[in-house]
């Protein structure tokens, strides 16, 4: 699966669980998790034109995402918020998969 791929899935995750979050709650800051997700979908974009600088800064976004909804997520015993750290944890691992496997592409084709 391609990296903009994994991008829509989990913006569309954070903006689900998030408004979900935001309906049941009334509390705004419920509104932070669909703002990202928002962004990342923004982002999806340059990523599916394989920018490294964009790839690069939405990689980045979605590890502080996944550390801030972790935290977060524990501390107030919310299973939603740690449902959305889940997703972007998985989302993160691929992109670094990803990563990893497309250097060793480059350094295959180097020799």
């Amino acid at each position: 699966m391609k990296n903009y791929l994994i991008m829509i899935l989990n913006a569309l995750v954070l903006i689900i669980i998030g408004v979900y979050g935001y309906i049941i709650s009334g509390s705004a800051t419920a509104l932070i998790a669909p703002a990202i997700g928002v962004v990342l979908f923004i982002l999806v974009f340059p990523v599916k034109n394989e920018n490294p600088a964009v790839t690069h800064i939405a990689v980045g976004l979605t590890g502080l995402a996944m550390i801030m909804f972790f935290v977060t997520g524990f501390m107030r015993s919310n299973l939603l918020i740690i449902l959305m750290a889940t997703a972007t944890l998985i989302a993160f691992i691929y992109y670094i998969m990803d990563f990893l496997s497309r250097k060793k592409e480059r350094e295959t084709k180097k020799d």
